[in-house]
């Protein structure tokens, strides 16, 4: 009986079987390591980068859906910061944190001593509701004029105006930050929202606008 043939069957299974040395093995790990320790901060800034970005573009529609609707209604509009967004009966806050979340709806009626409150008893319709920022205390969205931050609403008129508590056209900014500050290495991180006081709405990066974060 001859076996000569099985046995080089058995070596060349053998052969295939081997894997990595020891020296192979820790070769890759160190290069799995390197890669790691260049790659994880800038995927950390492109999320955070995102993260604002998002953040900017839900208020800006929120500002722009509530001056639409105002225009399209020949009525009144707001926008309000609010903690209690994603609720069945969201409020206004009455704060200037407005990370915690806003709502924009239509206010139909508007007097004096109850301008831009939202309540849907009263027939006000809500447009547009975000629930806050969920990353903790890492973001913050703040008013940074005080014809808005006074009352921390911004409130449209039927012609898209945005009206100050007075009833005086005001015009402001919002500053969009996070825990890395204004700017980091000669780049600006901030986003600044400018409301004009025609109603218009833009973004800005220009740090002698945006000044800091509040």
């Amino acid at each position: 009986m001859r076996d000569f043939p099985i046995n080089i069957g058995l070596n060349t299974v053998m052969k295939k079987l081997s894997g990595f040395t020891l020296f192979e093995l820790l070769a890759v790990i160190a290069i799995t390591g390197v890669l790691i320790g260049i790659g994880m901060p800038a995927l950390q800034q492109f999320i955070k980068n995102n993260r604002l970005i998002m953040i900017h573009n839900e208020l800006v529609s929120a500002l722009q859906v509530s001056r639409s609707s105002a225009i399209k209604g020949a009525g009144s509009a707001c926008v309000c910061s609010s903690a209690t967004a994603s609720s069945a009966s969201p409020s206004c806050s009455g704060s200037n944190s407005w990370e915690q979340g806003w709502i924009a709806f239509i206010d139909t009626n508007t007097t004096a001593t109850n301008t831009c409150v939202y309540d849907a008893t009263d027939g006000d319709i809500l447009l547009k509701a975000w629930d806050g920022v969920p990353y903790g205390n890492q973001i913050t969205v703040r008013s940074a004029s005080a014809t808005v931050n006074a009352a921390d609403y911004v409130q449209f008129n039927s012609r898209g105006v945005p009206l100050s508590s007075t009833g005086a056209s005001l015009q402001g900014m919002f500053k969009v930050c996070d825990d890395r500050g204004l700017s980091s290495d000669g780049v600006v991180l901030a986003r600044g929202i400018i409301l004009s006081a025609s109603g218009s709405v833009r973004m800005t990066r220009d740090t002698t606008q945006i000044v800091a974060c509040l």
